[in-house]
């Protein structure tokens, strides 16, 4: 199939952007595994005789490897919307690293123990008790929790994270809205 130049560079730049992952199945099954796991969006191009993937996520898809470029862009489109719904969630090593998309930073012990309790329960609201008891086991003020949600904060906001307060309430960690990044 012969595709246009505009629709060539719009494919090629799909491919490219970081927004789905493509991976080659079944040779990236692990690669496949890793992405469900931390919530990228990723599109399979299945090889003639393989059976492909069965899957209930909605970011992954699949298609065959010899598929019209048209069907491919589609489906690459298709799954870049979704996750656009559904924002991948950061992760945090046993080593303190925080990483989301593609950037990383090192955390304190005192941060990655806040971190590590609002990426738990990324997008939902942790309660100021649960990160108060989280972060300091033997006590400490809501004015120390302010404090160091709010350096934590500013520390992950260039990485496209946002933690909200809630009056009285808590804190949410979410991906920031592509405005404010």
């Amino acid at each position: 199939m012969i595709v246009g130049s505009s629709a060539c560079a719009r494919l090629a730049w799909l491919r490219q952007s970081g927004d789905v992952v493509v991976l080659h199945w079944p040779g990236e099954a692990d690669q496949a595994g890793q992405l469900d796991a931390i919530g990228v969006p990723h599109l399979l191009l299945v090889d003639a005789g393989a059976d492909p993937p069965a899957s209930g996520s909605c970011l992954r898809d699949w298609v065959w490897a010899d598929a019209p470029d048209t069907e491919v862009e589609t489906r690459l489109v298709t799954l870049a919307g979704r996750a656009a719904c559904h924002p991948s969630r950061p992760t945090l090593d046993d080593f303190g690293q925080l990483a989301y998309r593609d950037a990383s930073l090192f955390l304190s012990p005192l941060d990655q123990r806040l971190a590590r309790a609002l990426i738990d329960r990324f997008g939902e609201l942790v309660g100021e008790h649960d990160l108060l008891a989280a972060a300091w086991p033997a006590g400490a003020s809501e004015g120390a929790l302010r404090v160091h949600v709010s350096r934590l904060r500013r520390r992950l906001m260039p990485f496209g994270l946002s933690i909200t307060c809630v009056r009285a309430a808590g804190y949410v960690m979410r991906a920031a809205s592509r405005g404010a990044e």
